[in-house]
């Protein structure tokens, strides 16, 4: 197994050293699961998901901020496009075969504080400006405990650049993952209680909308619209929440299991799961433009505007139908 004690050294004073114990899963087990997860799948999805982020985003803007769902969606967009850079550096830390490469860097350690801050964006509405200083609060116990610093490596005879740990480092990462699941929960409920409010709202309005307006035809569409913007809403808030269950589930078992933990005997096996939680991480934050593009015909339409290819081949495959018809 692979855990991270402390010892002296003249460089820093305290760094990370690799000690046995028991294990349930070997080093070679560990890092074949992370160069798998974080570093070929994980590292994919994100370029899919920076790309397809910055297509919704330009979207977005084409359609307009005015309505309250495309702000809501644009800002979420952001948040995910800058939450899935951070990633693309956390999977680039973690390749094993950096070491080979024989660089002044402890990229295995400077990942902690570099990569796993939080992925937020600021945005100008007070309340999301709350929720985001809320989120960052609650990784401020990490940079108390932790810091980088240059390091002497005996078994390497050289010194890297890494991260050096205080003594309240136990105390301030319990701190830590029991606020960030405390968070996570709250945010979880609100997310159901929100996306019902405005389910509710949108029906309110559609019935409002079917009233006032006398042409049948026009009721029907207006009210087909309502109703896929609702289900892609409910579809997008299901998705969030159960890709990050699986990453709540594991901060909730650090608080009150420290042996799984970076630091606990456990070590390995918290280092595989995680890797699994950041796929799910990576995939909610990448798979929104196919919901979009799959739901919403005015995503569509406006893709399509920005991007005339799709929209040729799309008048192409239409007039090869219809001239099948013909024959």
């Amino acid at each position: 197994m692979v855990s991270f004690a402390k010892s002296s050294n003249r460089s820093s004073g305290i760094i990370f050293i690799f000690d046995n114990g028991d294990e349930w899963l070997s080093d070679y087990a560990k890092s074949l699961i992370i160069v798998v997860n974080h570093v070929i799948i994980s590292t994919c999805i994100c370029l899919f998901g920076i790309v397809g982020n910055c297509i919704n985003i330009s979207v977005f803007l084409k359609q307009g901020l005015r309505k309250s769902v495309n702000l809501s969606l644009c800002a979420m967009s952001f948040s995910d496009l800058f939450g899935l850079l951070f990633q693309v550096w956390h999977n680039f830390c973690l390749d094993p075969y950096l070491d080979l490469a024989d660089l002044p860097v402890n990229f295995m350690e400077i990942q902690y504080l570099t990569a796993g801050c939080p992925n937020v964006i600021m945005k100008t509405a007070v309340i999301l400006l709350f929720v985001v200083l809320l989120n960052v609060s609650s990784f401020l116990p990490l940079y108390f405990s932790l810091y980088l610093s240059w390091n002497f490596n005996s078994n390497l005879n050289k010194t890297k650049l890494g991260v050096s740990i205080y003594s309240n480092k136990l105390v301030n990462e319990g701190i830590m993952n029991r606020f960030q699941a405390s968070l996570a929960i709250i945010a979880f409920i609100l997310v159901v209680i929100f996306t019902e409010i405005l389910a509710i709202n949108l029906k309110r309005k559609s019935k409002w909308r079917r009233g006032v307006t006398s042409n049948k035809d026009q009721q029907e569409a207006m009210s087909s619209r309502e109703s896929k913007t609702v289900g892609m809403i409910i579809v997008v808030a299901v998705v969030l929440i159960v890709c990050y269950t699986p990453g709540v589930t594991c901060s909730i078992t650090t608080s009150f299991n420290p042996d799984f933990g970076i630091t606990g005997k456990q070590a390995n096996v918290f280092h595989a799961v995680w890797s699994f939680c950041f796929l799910f991480h990576a995939a909610n934050s990448s798979i929104n433009i196919l919901l979009y593009y799959r739901m919403s015909s005015n995503y569509r339409k406006t893709l399509r505007e920005i991007f005339p290819i799709s929209n040729k081949r799309s008048g192409q495959r239409k007039n090869t139908h219809n001239g099948s018809d013909n024959l």
